[in-house]
């Protein structure tokens, strides 16, 4: 399987203190699961799902997960978010993904991928990766608590796939 890895979809200026994040796990079993996270993913349900607002910039919402469309992501009531754009998105027979990347008014500058894989032995697979470093000062000042919110909100991620893959 090959998904679109985080570090190198980054076009913007050289990340000194990027940080990694890669959480993955199992969400469902067979091909229905399969079809209803990666329709998840790609319609921003999952975010939805774990708490994660997602609309177009204009304040609708937000258009299906394609190369190039903008989305603004924020955290439930908090200022925490910011405008992201849609850098790679695929989906096939086994796997399917949404890659995004920050632009200048996130708190964060990176790139985040969301992933489902279907194993040879049917086990739908989550996969969140990250690769960003905080822009806004009070994302630097908290250090490790900040890293622990971007942990949780991706088990979130994992948690609203399992969910969403169930029939129903």
């Amino acid at each position: 399987m090959i998904l679109p890895d985080p570090r190198a979809a980054w076009s913007g200026p050289p990340l000194g203190r990027a940080r990694a994040l890669h959480v993955s796990g199992v969400v469902g079993h067979g091909a229905g699961a399969f079809a209803r996270a990666a329709d998840a993913i790609a319609t921003w349900r999952m975010h939805d799902g774990a708490g994660v607002r997602v609309r177009d910039p204009s304040g609708g919402p937000p258009a299906r997960a394609t190369v190039g469309v903008r989305v603004r992501v924020g955290l439930g009531p908090l200022p925490l978010g910011g405008t992201c754009r849609v850098v790679d998105a695929g989906r096939d027979d086994r796997e399917a993904w949404v890659l995004y990347a920050t632009e200048p008014d996130h708190v964060e500058q990176g790139t985040e991928r969301f992933a489902v894989l279907l194993d040879d032995d049917g086990d739908v697979r989550g996969d969140v990766a990250a690769w960003s470093q905080p822009r806004a000062w009070p994302l630097r000042a908290a250090g490790p608590v900040g890293r622990l919110g971007q942990r949780t909100i991706a088990h979130r991620y994992l948690s609203a796939l399992a969910r969403l893959s169930r029939p129903g």
